[in-house]
């Protein structure tokens, strides 16, 4: 931590972390989780058109999007950028249900983790790894 003398007594100097403010990298990482998502979903709603077999990110890339939006709203109250409120929190659980939903209507899922993991394992690991540590900090700036 930095300290500054201050009348023969030392004092923590505010981190620039608590300084931060909105702006175009605060939200970096979901910002890329989104766009990779979008291309994904249009890439594969793309290929579909042309007549090509459907590939897992079909649903993978709406696991991306709701994973990254439900990540970004938890990092901005963990931030303390936005309240959290009822209204937050249901979004937050609808897109980790909708996660769940979506994995749990595939036929088979287990045989399409094992042959396809990325849009089926890693990418919805990720998604909720994420929102858990994040939620999970804007719980611990909450009790402060």
């Amino acid at each position: 931590m930095l300290y500054e003398l201050k009348a023969a007594r030392l004092e923590p100097l505010q981190s620039s972390r608590d300084e931060r403010r909105p702006g175009l990298f605060t939200h970096l990482g979901s910002s890329v989780a989104l766009v990779l998502g979008f291309f994904g979903l249009f890439g594969e709603l793309g290929s579909e058109f042309k007549g090509a077999e459907p590939s897992g990110m079909m649903v993978g890339a709406p696991i991306m999007i709701l994973g990254a939006l439900a990540y970004r709203s938890a990092k901005k109250r963990a931030l303390g950028e936005v309240a959290s409120g009822p209204a937050r929190w249901l979004f937050e659980g609808a897109t980790i249900l909708l996660i769940l939903f979506l994995l749990a209507a595939q036929p088979n899922v287990s045989t399409l983790m094992a042959t396809d993991p990325g849009p089926y394992f890693v990418i919805p690991l990720w998604a909720l790894t994420a929102y858990l540590v994040a939620a999970a900090k804007a719980m611990v700036r909450r009790r402060r």
